[in-house]
């Protein structure tokens, strides 16, 4: 027999308390910060909806063109290409961007492009392909080539920066930092431009000042300039942000992203920008890795994405930055994780056993058991633990003390 509630808890009467009450949280949680102190003061940057004619010639945000032609920044130093790792630091500090100079060698460069030109033709071709009226995103690289493999360890065998880019994203994110996503962008001639926007913007209102919590590596495959869509951006404003704490005043107009192939350019999440106009003949490939402090949920499910012909193969480093790394606060397997530290190549947490397990079709999940019915088949939880968890004699020996 279904027991009565009481009728503080019906539906009814919730409703009826809350009609017109004071809810502390509600308005910070329903803020739409900070996009909605940005609009209202910078109402030249709603994006145009989809099928609305493009306007030019009156100020909209994406009427720009690169900083060395533009009237308000012209004149400013802003980032260039460059490998002076103390430049790159200001420049990130400063700006919210830098620009690694031949962060991929001409041959690098050559090889990852043509594996996503031949990679989204092929996708299209078969009907499988992501698109939008702008782009078309390329998605689960982690599978499509083992070039992106190595990029994602910043192997410098296929991306000759990588140690450098380590560096700057351990100093920003500490060392614990994790892949959020890995895709190519690639921008349709004539394709409408994207709203600005932080990538940071995933937390929503919530105000994280001191630092980012995501930074993006934004692989540059050809020249980009203000005619085939280099990335729009606002230099600077994440110190608006700051400023703000977490609202936006007036800002400055945005640029184009003027650089040559090979360049590697790092963004700070909460830096203003979005795709551009892509006013040539031709698609402009960018490839885009967020990567993020490692309490945040990953925009690509790597758990469930990577092959099991990747992942039989892959590095404790590679295990590591896709988030198969388990703590007690974060991707346990029915707890296994539990005593994980988090740290590359820690067996108490890593949860690649159980996803082989699962790949090979024999995982046997912990279910209901009664203490009469303890003879059945044993867990494949049980069989990870024994193998993996080093630190099951410490939990053996709580059990023996509570029998």
């Amino acid at each position: 027999m279904k027991n009565a509630l009481p009728p503080e808890f019906s539906r009814e009467a919730i409703a009826a308390a809350s009609k017109d009450a004071e809810m502390p949280y509600r308005d910070f949680v329903d803020s739409r910060e900070p996009y909605r102190s940005l609009y209202k003061a910078n109402p030249w940057m709603r994006a145009p909806r989809t099928g609305d004619e493009l306007i030019w010639g009156e100020g909209k945000y994406y009427d720009t063109t690169i900083a060395r032609k533009h009237s308000y920044w012209r004149d400013i130093a802003l980032p260039v290409p460059t490998k002076d790792i103390s430049q790159l630091r200001r420049d990130m500090h400063e700006w919210g961007y830098c620009l690694i100079e031949d962060a991929l060698s001409s041959d690098q460069n050559e090889r990852i492009y043509r594996r996503v030109v031949e990679q989204a033709k092929a996708e299209r071709d078969i009907g499988v392909a992501y698109l939008s009226l702008a782009q078309q995103n390329l998605w689960s690289l982690v599978n499509k080539g083992e070039v992106f493999v190595q990029c994602m360890t910043h192997e410098t065998d296929a991306i000759q920066a990588g140690i450098l880019i380590e560096q700057l994203l351990d100093e920003m994110l500490g060392s614990g930092w994790h892949h959020l996503s890995y895709l190519a962008n690639i921008s349709f001639p004539g394709c409408h431009p994207q709203g600005l926007h932080q990538d940071q913007g995933l937390v929503g209102s919530y105000t994280f000042l001191d630092a980012p919590v995501l930074v993006n590596t934004v692989y540059i495959l050809q020249d980009v300039d203000e005619t085939n869509g280099g990335t729009l951006l606002i230099p600077g404003s994440h110190k608006h942000y700051i400023e703000g704490k977490g609202t936006f005043g007036e800002v400055p107009h945005p640029i184009n992203l003027e650089a040559p192939a090979g360049t590697v350019m790092l963004m700070d999440g909460r830096v203003l920008h979005g795709g551009a106009v892509n006013r040539s003949s031709d698609l402009r490939y960018i490839i885009t890795n967020s990567v993020v402090q490692p309490f945040i949920r990953q925009q690509e499910s790597f758990h469930l994405t990577v092959s099991p012909e990747v992942l039989s193969a892959a590095s404790e480093k590679f295990l590591w930055r896709c988030g198969f790394q388990a703590t007690g606060t974060r991707s346990m397997v029915e707890g296994y994780g539990y005593y994980g530290s988090g740290k590359a190549g820690d067996p108490n947490g890593a949860i690649v056993h159980a996803r082989l397990a699962m790949d090979a079709g024999n995982y046997r999940r912990l279910g209901r058991l009664e203490p009469q019915e303890l003879d059945r088949q044993i867990p494949t939880l049980k069989t990870i633990q024994e193998k993996h968890e080093l630190q099951r004699e410490f939990a053996q020996n709580v059990v023996a003390s509570i029998k």
